[in-house]
């Protein structure tokens, strides 16, 4: 069995090479990559194409009201409210929608489209 003798050697001659974080110990630093650099100036010819791209995108938003599921709108027409705001189903109507399920309407040919 080889046994060699290790030098001591004090703190400062070690040298960590994978972080030179000064994070306290039990933390996680964040920031430990390459630091991040800002944008460098534009020239006035990108300044303005951008300038222009944002301008035309910012022309065709458009703020009205979308459907986005036509399912889910069907069922909130569905559903009873009192004061525009849902309500509890009572248990008759629970059984009257049990009765015209999809499935017994899909098997004699009708079929839900919902509209708009």
């Amino acid at each position: 069995m080889d046994v060699g003798i290790v030098p001591e050697s004090t703190t400062s001659d070690i040298s960590i090479s994978h972080s030179t974080s000064t994070a306290p110990k039990g933390t996680i630093d964040l920031f430990s990559g390459p630091p991040v650099q800002m944008p460098t100036q534009l020239s006035p010819l990108d300044r303005e194409a951008r300038v222009l791209r944002y301008r035309e995108k910012k022309k065709m938003r458009k703020f009205e009201k979308t459907i986005r599921y036509a399912s889910r709108k069907a069922y909130a027409e569905t559903r009873p409210r009192i004061k525009g705001r849902f309500a509890k189903r009572t248990s008759v109507e629970i059984e009257v929608d049990q009765m015209f399920s999809t499935t017994i309407m899909t098997e004699n040919g009708y079929g839900i489209v919902p509209s708009f």
